[in-house]
């Protein structure tokens, strides 16, 4: 994995001085006037489309789509990670109004969960209640196999930071957040129903967030397997934190992109990691486009 860059992510005063939810605001504005001008519903799905998985199309053939880059937008930054495009795209997904974020800023890239979770608020601004949120992520479970997905039923966050920090510092009555049911479980069972249907093998399990940017070393797969781990990623978590303040609905799904040996450890470097989530995801369009047109 190339360096990271992290200097240009420094907070200005003028970002110190606003609320997320007022930068996310500032966010929306254009987004909602291109939408307004184009004739175009707010989203009510919102799809965050994590490493290599965001080459499909997703949106409906011959629908109208509209487009931002994420540095066109205010308080968003460009990630600086190869398979992380960074921008939305508002579009109908089966006839849906749906905004699709391709690619993600991670912790490591910032050191401050603050952009991290500023598309979830700005989803959440432009309208969206219901929310999936994708990864790619490294297997624990000895019988996973690459190009799986699993749905996330839980997690453990071992990044040594979390979101709420910054969000519940203004909110000292709302600060001991109930993260019960993070991940909703009625659209979790329902995309189980529906992979069977679509012939996709989906698993379910924990996902361990870590900080990295550098993998696991095989002593640490053993560990994070022993307190409960089947999958491990350095995203989605953050988020997902997040989108339970905010009180959306979340459904999420990682992508087995590798299987850690929990003995000897193998090499993996971030190109293996592209090359197996982008050929896993034409299967997650067809997945999600399921669950969408399920549920309307």
């Amino acid at each position: 994995m190339p360096p990271v860059e992290v200097i240009e992510y420094c907070r200005s005063p003028m970002q110190e001085s606003i609320s997320i939810e007022e930068e996310a605001r500032r966010a929306a504005g254009p987004l909602r006037a291109s939408l307004e001008r184009a004739g175009l519903p707010l989203p009510s799905w919102g799809i965050v489309l994590g490493s290599g998985l965001h080459s499909p199309p997703f949106c409906d053939a011959g629908s109208p789509a509209l487009q931002w880059e994420f540095e066109a937008l205010p308080g968003l930054h460009l990630p600086t990670v190869p398979g992380h495009p960074g921008s939305l795209e508002a579009c109908l997904v089966e006839g849906i109004p749906t905004l699709l974020q391709r690619g993600r800023i991670h912790y490591y890239e910032t050191r401050d969960l603050r952009p991290v979770c500023l598309p979830v608020f700005l989803m959440r601004e432009m309208g969206v209640r219901n929310l999936v949120l994708t990864n790619a992520a490294g297997g624990l479970d000895p019988s996973f196999r690459p190009g799986e997905f699993m749905l996330v039923r839980d997690h453990i966050n071992l990044m040594g930071t979390n979101p709420l920090l910054e969000l519940a510092a203004g909110s000292p009555a709302g600060r001991f957040l109930d993260l019960t049911s993070t991940y909703d479980r009625g659209l979790g069972e329902r995309l189980l129903s529906l992979a069977d249907g679509c012939g996709v093998s989906l698993r379910e399990g924990v996902l361990v967030a870590v900080a990295g940017p550098a993998y696991e070393t095989p002593a640490e797969s053993r560990f994070l397997r022993a307190i409960g781990g089947d999958a491990v990623s350095m995203s989605l978590v953050p988020e997902a934190v997040c989108a339970r303040w905010l009180g959306l609905r979340t459904v999420a799904l990682s992508c087995i992109t590798n299987v850690h040996s929990l003995q000897e450890g193998h090499p993996l470097s971030h190109e293996e990691v592209l090359e197996a989530a982008s050929g896993s995801a034409p299967v997650l369009e067809r997945l999600l486009r399921s669950l969408i047109a399920s549920l309307g």
